[in-house]
């Protein structure tokens, strides 16, 4: 079972991520920036960091993830910048 923190410094190291943040203690919840996803629609983005996930720790590691957010420093700016809903 993979900690928030081992999956933090394994989505760090993939090429290209600019940011990573990773919420949670059981079930995990991270969201991967990088600019090199900008060409990329969200299935291929999350093939690609679910293959990255899978080369790195293997398939019984991933079990306790349950979402991976993927944007571009663009996407994350602007989806920081929305006010709260009141």
């Amino acid at each position: 079972m993979t900690t928030r923190v081992e999956l933090e410094r394994t989505l760090s190291e993939m090429p290209g991520v600019h940011a990573v943040k990773v919420v949670g203690n059981y079930n995990l919840i991270a969201t991967v920036i990088s600019a090199s996803f900008a060409q990329q629609d969200e299935a291929l983005r999350q093939e690609n960091v679910w293959k990255y996930l899978n080369e790195m720790l293997g398939s019984g590691e991933l079990q306790n993830i349950e979402f991976i957010f993927t944007s571009t420093p663009e996407e994350n700016a602007a989806v920081s910048s929305l006010s709260p809903i009141d």
